[in-house]
C-alpha cells in the first residue's frame, strides 16, 4: 500500500472516529437530557391529571355540602317513615337537571339506621335515568360500610369505590341543619362514574389523552416506580414505559380502603426526543461535510508538499530498478527531509555501484580457493548446453573428489585442510588447457568442463594428469601430506543432455572409483548405474528382510578326519527376496555391513542358530555338534557387542561352549589392538574362537600367535591348487604343522576333490569342509546326515551332495 493511501486512510479514519465520537457524545448526553426532559414533562402532565382528578372530589363535595347542610334535607331524613318517591322535597330538589349540571350518576339519602330514604341513578352523558342503584347500595353496605359512618358534624368522607367492576368517585357527608348543627340524622352520598365520559372530560380539561383500567387489589407498582406529589400529604406511585415513538406514564389510584383499584395511563408522543434526533443528524451532517472539506484540504496540502516529490523520487528508483544501472542518480530538490533522503539514496547507490562487482564475484566464486562455485558451474553448463543446440559440439564433465581428505582435516586440523584445498586448486589450474572451466563444488569436490572431446582418449589423458598432479606430496605449513583423488567422467551428449544428469553421472562414476579402491578415474557407463541402482534397491529391501521373514540359515557340515564323522556345522545366511528372488551373500553382506544393518542381522543369526541348536538337541540328546557363526568386523567393533551376545545366549538359554565364532584373518590383523581384548572376553564366555580365511591375505604370524584363537580355517584359495601345485602343498603342510605346534585345530575350507582330501589326510589336517562332504543344507537335513554319517567311503562316494 502506498504512503499516500496510508496517510489518506489515517486522516479519513481519524475524521470518521471524531464524528463517531461526536455522535456518541450527542446521543449519550444530549439525547439523554431530552429524554429526561420528556419524562419530567410527562410527570408534570400526570400531576396535572391527578390534580384535575382530585378537583372532581372538591367539586363533588361542594355540591354535596349544599344538600347535606340544608334544613329541608334534615327534616326529610328525620321522618319516621320512608317518604314516597313523589315527595315534593324529592321532586323539586333531585331533578334530572341536577344530575346533568352537576355530572352526578348516583345520589343516596340514608338515615342513621342505614335505611335508604332516597336513591337515584342517572346517566348524564346520555341524558337518561338508570335503574335503581341497588348494587351500589349493597356494595357500600358490605364492602365499604365505614364510608357511611358519620360520627359527628365535622365528619365527611370522599374517595374511590369499585362497584360491580366499575370505578366511581364518591363523597359522603353527614346531614345537618343549615347552621351546620346536629345531631347527625343521616348521610348524603353523591357518586360519579369514572367512565369514558368522565375520562374524556378530564382529558379535555388537561389536554392530555388519559385512560383508566381496574387492577387487582394485590397489584403492586414495579420496582422502578417513583411518586408524584399531588398535595402536601398525598403522593401517588408513578412509573413510565417508552419506545422510540411514545412514552407512557402510569399512576396507581387506591380506593377508600387504601387498596389498589384503578391504573391511570397517559400516552405521550416523543416529539421532543425526535426533534433532538433530527437536530443531532443535522449537526452530524454538518460536521461530516466539514470533515470532508478538511480531508480534501489536507490531501491537497500533502500532495503538494510530500507526495509529488516522493513520487518523483520513487520514479527515479524504478528507473534504476528497470535498467539495473547503479550509475543513475536521483535529482535533488529542496532543503528538507526529502532532500536528505535523496542525498542518502544517491550516496547509497554510489556504494552499491562499488560493491556490485564484488558481490557478483563473491556470488560466483569460492572464498577459499578463488575458483568459481557450484552456482556458477550450473550457470556455465546451462549456457554451453544452449549454445550446443545452435552449434553442436561435445564436452566432458570431470568430477574430482579427494581421497582421505577428512582424515587430514581431523588429524592435522581444518586450517591445514584449507591449505591443502588451496594447493589442490592451484595444481588443477596448471592441468587446464585454454578454454576449460574449473570450479569447486563444495568440500573436497572439484569439477572441470573440457571442450576438447572428439573421443575419450584426450579426456582420459587429462584425468591421468590430474591424478598424477594430486598424488605429488604436499608441504602444508610444516606438515607433509599425501593424498589421492577419485575421478569420474561423463560426456555430453552421450551421458546426459542437461546439467543435472551430467553432474550426477560423473558423480556416479567417481563413487564407483572410490568403492573400487580409489586413486583412479573412470568413464560413466550404464552398467555402473545399474550396479548402484541394484545396490540401493538391495539396501532398501534388506531393511525389511527380517520383518518379512525372508532370511533363513543353511548349515554346512564339518567332517572330522580322525573320527570320520560330522562334528560341527557352519551357519550360513541365505536371503530370498519377494521381488528379486535369491540374493547371493557375497552381494548383500557388504551392503548390510556398509548400512549398519549387519548388527540386527547378526543378532537374528545368533538367535536363530540358538533355537535351531535346541531343536536338534531335542531330536538327538547326545548330539556332539559345534555350531559356527561368522562375525562381521562391523559387529565386533560395536561398543556393546560382548554384552549383546551375552544377553542373546542368556535369553535363549544356550551354553556358548557349543558355539564357535569365526573372525576373518584380515580384519583381525588390521584391527588387532581393538579385537584382541574383545576376543578374550568372548573366549572367557565359553565360545570357541576361529580365524577364518587364513592365507587369503598377507598373513602376519606375529599377530596370529597373540590372538586368543583355538581354530584356524585355511582359505579355499590355498586348497584349490593343492592337487597339482607343489608350492601350495608346501604352504598348506607348513601351516598345518605350525597350527598343530600352536595347539590349534585346523579346518580346510572348500574341499571338493577326493585328491584334495587324500593330501589333507596325509598332512594330518583335523577337519574339512566343502562340497565333497556336502553343500550348505537346510536345518532339517543335518539330523539325517548325523544319523547316517558313515563317511569311510567319502573319496569314492560323495555323500550328502
Amino acid at each position: 500500500m502506498s504512503l499516500r493511501r496510508k496517510i489518506l486512510i489515517y486522516v479519513g479514519m481519524t475524521t470518521i472516529c471524531m464524528l463517531s465520537l461526536l455522535y456518541l457524545i450527542s446521543e449519550r448526553a444530549l439525547l439523554r437530557n431530552y429524554e429526561q426532559m420528556e419524562l419530567e414533562s410527562l410527570r408534570e402532565n400526570m400531576k396535572q391529571s391527578l390534580l384535575s382528578y382530585y378537583d372532581e372530589y372538591t367539586n363533588l363535595g361542594a355540591i354535596a355540602i349544599n344538600y347535606a347542610g340544608w334544613d329541608d334535607t334534615y327534616s326529610f331524613i328525620d321522618r319516621p317513615t320512608i317518604p314516597a318517591n313523589n315527595d315534593p322535597y324529592l321532586t323539586v330538589n333531585y331533578t334530572d337537571s341536577l344530575f346533568m349540571s352537576s355530572r352526578l350518576n348516583i345520589t343516596l339519602l340514608m338515615n342513621n339506621r342505614k335505611q335508604v330514604y332516597f336513591g337515584k341513578a342517572y346517566d348524564y352523558g346520555n341524558n337518561r335515568p338508570l335503574a335503581y342503584p341497588s348494587t351500589f347500595i349493597h356494595t357500600l353496605q358490605t364492602e365499604y360500610a365505614s364510608f357511611f359512618e358519620q360520627s359527628d358534624a365535622s365528619s365527611r368522607k370522599m374517595g374511590l369505590l369499585i362497584v360491580d367492576k366499575q370505578p366511581l368517585i364518591a363523597t359522603s357527608y353527614p346531614i345537618l341543619t343549615s347552621n351546620n348543627e346536629g345531631p347527625v340524622h343521616g348521610t348524603l352520598v353523591f357518586a360519579r362514574f369514572l367512565d369514558s365520559n368522565y375520562v374524556q372530560y378530564i382529558s379535555e380539561k388537561t389536554d392530555m389523552p388519559l385512560s383508566i383500567s381496574i387492577v387487582d387489589p394485590s397489584f403492586t407498582p414495579p420496582v422502578q416506580a417513583t411518586t408524584v406529589t399531588v398535595s402536601r400529604n398525598r403522593a401517588m406511585p408513578f412509573w413510565t414505559e417508552s419506545d422510540k415513538s411514545t412514552v407512557i406514564g402510569f399512576s396507581l389510584l387506591t380506593d377508600v380502603n387504601n387498596k389498589p383499584a384503578v391504573l391511570l395511563k397517559f400516552v405521550k408522543q416523543r416529539e421532543l426526543y425526535k426533534e433532538a434526533q433530527r437536530s443531532i443528524i443535522f449537526y452530524l451532517f454538518y460536521f461530516g461535510l466539514s470533515g470532508l472539506v478538511f480531508f480534501f484540504i489536507i490531501s491537497c496540502v500533502l500532495h503538494r508538499t510530500i507526495f509529488a516529490r516522493l513520487n518523483r523520487t520513487i520514479n527515479g528508483m524504478n528507473v534504476i530498478k528497470t535498467k539495473q544501472d547503479f550509475s543513475i542518480r536521483i535529482q535533488e530538490s529542496g532543503k528538507d527531509e526529502i532532500t536528505q533522503l535523496e542525498k542518502s539514496f544517491n550516496h547509497m547507490m554510489t556504494s552499491l555501484e562499488q560493491s556490485q562487482n564484488e558481490i557478483q564475484y563473491q556470488a560466483d566464486h569460492d572464498n577459499l580457493t578463488g575458483l568459481t562455485n557450484r552456482k556458477a558451474f550450473f550457470e556455465y553448463l546451462e549456457k554451453i548446453i544452449k549454445q550446443n543446440h545452435r552449434l553442436p559440439f561435445r564436452f566432458a564433465v570431470i568430477f574430482i573428489d579427494l581421497d582421505r581428505f577428512k582424515l587430514i582435516n581431523d588429524t592435522m586440523g581444518h586450517h591445514t585442510g584449507d591449505l591443502l584445498l588451496i594447493e589442490v586448486a592451484g595444481r588443477l589450474r596448471l592441468c587446464l588447457r585454454e578454454g576449460e572451466f574449473l570450479c569447486r563444488l563444495g568440500g573436497d569436490e572439484f569439477c572441470i568442463v573440457s571442450h576438447y572431446v572428439q573421443d575419450s582418449n584426450p579426456i582420459e589423458h587429462l584425468a591421468k594428469n590430474i591424478k598424477e598432479a594430486i598424488n605429488v606430496p604436499y608441504d602444508l605449513a610444516g606438515y607433509r601430506a599425501t593424498i589421492s583423488a577419485s575421478i569420474g567422467i561423463s560426456l555430453y551428449p552421450d551421458h546426459g543432455k542437461d546439467s543435472e544428469s551430467l553432474l550426477h553421472h560423473s558423480d556416479v562414476a567417481m563413487l564407483d572409483v572410490k568403492e573400487s579402491g580409489k586413486n583412479n578415474y573412470r568413464l560413466y557407463s550404464e552398467s555402473i548405474e545399474a550396479i548402484r541402482t541394484r545396490r540401493m534397491l538391495l539396501e532398501q529391501y534388506l531393511k525389511c528382510a527380517i520383518d518379512n521373514d525372508e532370511l533363513t540359515l543353511h548349515y554346512q557340515p564339518k567332517l572330522d578326519l580322525g573320527q570320520n564323522k560330522i562334528v560341527g556345522v557352519e551357519a550360513l545366511l541365505r536371503w530370498t527376496n519377494r521381488q528379486l528372488g535369491p540374493v547371493s551373500p557375497y552381494e548383500f553382506i557388504p551392503i548390510a555391513e556398509y548400512s549398519g544393518f549387519i548388527n540386527e542381522i547378526g543378532e537374528w543369526i545368533m538367535r536363530s542358530a540358538c533355537r535351531q541348536f535346541i531343536a536338534w538337541r531335542k531330536q538327538s540328546v547326545n548330539m556332539p555338534l559345534i555350531v559356527a557363526i561368522n562375525i562381521s568386523g562391523v559387529q565386533l567393533l560395536q561398543p556393546n557387542f560382548v554384552d549383546r551376545i551375552r544377553g542373546v545366549f542368556a535369553e535363549e538359554e544356550v551354553d556358548p561352549c557349543h558355539f564357535e565364532l569365526e573372525v576373518t584373518e584380515s580384519f583381525a590383523i588390521e584391527n588387532f589392538e581393538e579385537v584382541i581384548n574383545i576376543l578374550l572376553e568372548l573366549r572367557n564366555l565359553g565360545f570357541m574362537i576361529s580365524i577364518d580365511d587364513f592365507g587369503a591375505g598377507y598373513s602376519s604370524m606375529k599377530y596370529v600367535c597373540q590372538l586368543p584363537i583355538q581354530c584356524m580355517k585355511l582359505d579355499k584359495t590355498l586348497i584349490d591348487q593343492l592337487a597339482d601345485n607343489i608350492r601350495s602343498q608346501v604352504v598348506v603342510s607348513s601351516l598345518i604343522e605350525m597350527a598343530h605346534r600352536l595347539q590349534l585345530t585346523v579346518v580346510a575350507e572348500g574341499v571338493e576333490l577326493p585328491e584334495q582330501l587324500r593330501i589333507l589326510q596325509t598332512y594330518r589336517c583335523d577337519q574339512i569342509q566343502g562340497f565333497l562332504i556336502s553343500k550348505p543344507v537346510p536345518a532339517g537335513r543335518i539330523i539325517e546326515m548325523l544319523n547316517g554319517s558313515d563317511l569311510s567311503q567319502v573319496p569314492e562316494t560323495k555323500l550328502h551332495m
